[in-house]
């Protein structure tokens, strides 16, 4: 198969790893790499990414650590030299794309954190669903079964900005005015 782009050799998919973890200010784990990197060209695929992703770790260039007993990665100060050495080998519409994509991840993972749930059972057939954008609302439902609450939940985690922007125009609407024009 025929691979169009501008990263092809193991060693410019490496630099291309390195330069995009630099741009991260936190560990992520290996799909996440995979997310950031895979997206910024089509030279490269995902056995080549992880053969080489795996042989920075030895190296020194990249290191594990256990965030919730799963291995998260970082890139470690060689890791940075070796980008400052050779970042201008990356062709720029790549480090381009690595760039807006680093700045894509790290926004999801943000946005992830700050979205909460959790269910509560407090009798047979009434369960709360608690839904929180850190610090900026919470709800709380009670639903009578536990496909409800997945429900709530998914939905809640796909949409919390949608639904927050319905809830505030909701609570913010003129009511009284609506009501004089109906009578």
């Amino acid at each position: 198969m025929v691979r169009y782009g501008f990263i092809h050799s193991k060693e410019d998919i490496k630099f291309l790893v390195l330069f995009a973890m630099d741009q991260l200010p936190f560990p992520v784990d290996f799909s996440t790499i995979v997310d950031l990197t895979t997206w910024c060209d089509d030279g490269f695929g995902y056995f080549e990414l992880s053969e080489a992703f795996y042989e920075m770790v030895p190296t020194g260039h990249i290191e594990t650590e256990n965030a919730d007993g799963e291995p998260v990665y970082r890139i470690t100060e060689k890791g940075r030299e070796t980008v400052h050495l050779f970042e201008k080998q990356i062709p720029y519409p790549v480090r381009d794309a690595a760039q807006r994509s680093a700045i894509r991840v790290v926004r999801q993972i943000r946005r992830d954190a700050a979205i909460r749930t959790s269910v509560a059972e407090h009798a047979q057939n009434d369960l709360l669903v608690r839904m929180d954008m850190d610090q900026v609302f919470a709800i709380e439902m009670n639903v009578v079964n536990r496909s409800q609450a997945s429900m709530l939940e998914r939905t809640f985690k796909a949409n919390a900005e949608k639904i927050y922007q319905i809830l505030l125009s909701a609570l913010t609407a003129n009511y009284e005015a609506e009501k004089e024009e109906s009578n």
